[in-house]
């Protein structure tokens, strides 16, 4: 007999669907109130002609971190999206890879309500139906880890609808896979988003996966943005401590206004291989001693981040999960309220 599909078994595990109905109005999310965007190019996180390195030319597409508030009066919420294709990694989620979340602004707080639950290069999914009357406000996160080409919120065509930009502080990240969002199990789940919610504040996430090599041309991206805070999360990426040394004391030597913005720079997470390896561990105290050296910044030992987990907080050793993300952006942002390195 064969076995039975869990999506049978448990009806909330079957994807999110799309209910038929023509009563509808659809709002483009490609526009100028979209936060995360210190550029504002389409779902694009450099400016164009931007060129960086042939891996960043594709990551640069993925809209980590990017988001959008609105408010309506609708009783449902649908959201269609086109992407360059469906997820495609075995130990990240879809929803993390090429979904959306949908955040509600409850007594001035975001609360997460839903998401798209599907895998699909196209996809159009209600998020929610038979809401209560009355204007709610709403945050949307976009795709992790997936070129986004076109999106759009759908709305009762006879419902009030506007899109909604604050002004506010500005917090760059700039960083490896981690701070681009891997392995978060929704793109409400990276760090760069639950420190925006914690601080409220808009973080502009430049983090790049396997890609956070320090260049010049990266430099000259930050060096452009105006910002309260810079956040280097850079060491993963980095094949050397002599490399890295050499990168890293390039890049801020030549960051520009330093006395207007804070620097914050991260080093390794725990690492449970250090616990049986003690190659592995004296490298990491190379990378360690290294960093802190620097002055003119404030360090932050990435080893004790999440130590509280004692290694739960990631996903394969290195890409942290929901536990992690949410122990991470809630330790940055004590540090950064209180600045007590």
């Amino acid at each position: 007999m064969a076995e039975k599909d869990i999506r049978e078994i448990d009806k909330n595990m079957k994807e999110n669907v799309s209910l038929e109905n023509d009563n509808i109005s659809w709002h483009s999310l490609n526009n100028d109130y979209l936060m995360g965007s210190a550029f504002h190019n389409n779902f694009e996180r450099l400016e164009p002609n931007t060129y960086v390195s042939e891996n960043i030319e594709v990551l640069k597409r993925h809209p980590a971190g990017m988001y959008i508030d609105f408010k309506t009066n609708s009783p449902f919420i649908k959201i269609k999206a086109m992407l360059a294709g469906a997820a495609y990694m075995s130990h990240m989620t879809a929803v993390g890879t090429i979904g959306f979340d949908l955040y509600y602004k409850h007594q001035s707080k975001w609360a997460f309500i839903s998401t798209t639950k599907i895998n699909s290069k196209e996809y159009t999914v209600d998020l929610l139906k038979n809401i209560d009357e009355g204007m709610k406000e709403y945050r949307i996160y976009f795709p992790l880890y997936q070129a986004l080409n076109e999106a759009y919120i759908g709305v009762d065509k006879n419902s009030l609808f506007n899109f909604v930009r604050e002004e506010k502080e500005r917090f760059v990240i700039y960083g490896t896979s981690i701070s681009q969002g891997g392995c978060a199990s929704r793109p409400g789940m990276a760090y760069s988003s639950i420190l925006g919610r914690l601080l409220d504040v808009e973080v502009i996430n430049l983090g790049f996966s396997g890609s956070c090599k320090l260049e010049d041309e990266m430099l000259y991206v930050i060096n452009k943005i105006n910002k309260k805070l810079l956040i280097l999360e850079v060491e993963a990426n980095s094949p050397s401590v002599d490399v890295l040394k050499e990168r890293l004391s390039f890049f801020l030597d030549n960051l520009k206004d330093k006395d207007s913005f804070k620097i914050y720079l991260i080093s390794h997470f725990d690492d449970s291989m250090c616990l049986i390896n003690s190659e592995y561990k004296q490298n990491q105290q190379a990378f360690y001693d290294l960093q802190k050296s620097f002055s003119g910044i404030r360090f932050i030992d990435g080893s004790k981040i999440i130590e509280n987990l004692f290694y739960e907080g990631s996903v394969d050793g290195v890409h942290l999960t929901d536990l992690g993300f949410y122990e991470l952006a809630n330790k940055l942002a004590g540090i950064i309220k209180d600045d007590k390195i």
